[in-house]
């Protein structure tokens, strides 16, 4: 039997970049980006994204001014449906409306909790009370 390792049948002898070593050479500043270090992530992206990112000399610093851009609304055109705000106040009043009619219906229930069980009638008289407030 052979003394092979396994995996390396028909693989070339693993050799260093000539680039890895001078990269050492230039320390971890160099993967500083200002104060944030950088980080590397592998994408998968559209054919022209990579082209129109190859035109350009430093492609990371073209994603984060994109970025940037997006974030601040430069690049997304902002559009503010009608009567927006009018709806949003609107709604806030009927919350309103509807949070007290809330309290009063707990309240009448509240009432009806300390009646005796024998006093059906009083108990039901509170619960028909209660759902008149409710609708």
């Amino acid at each position: 039997m052979s003394q092979v390792k396994r995996g390396t049948i028909g693989k070339k002898k693993r050799t260093l970049h000539p680039n890895s070593k001078e990269n050492l050479k230039l320390g971890p500043e160099s993967l500083m980006q200002g104060k944030k270090p950088k980080a590397r992530h592998n994408f998968t992206l559209l054919d022209e994204t990579v082209e129109w990112l190859q035109k350009h000399p430093s492609a990371s610093a073209k994603i984060d001014e994109l970025v940037r851009q997006v974030k601040e609304g430069q690049l997304v055109e902002i559009q503010e449906l009608p009567n927006t705000k009018q709806q949003i106040a609107d709604l806030g009043k009927e919350l309103k409306q509807i949070r007290s009619k809330l309290k009063k219906a707990v309240k009448l229930l509240d009432e009806a909790l300390p009646l005796p069980t024998n006093r059906g009638g009083a108990i039901k008289e509170k619960i028909r009370e209660a759902l008149a407030v409710l609708k």
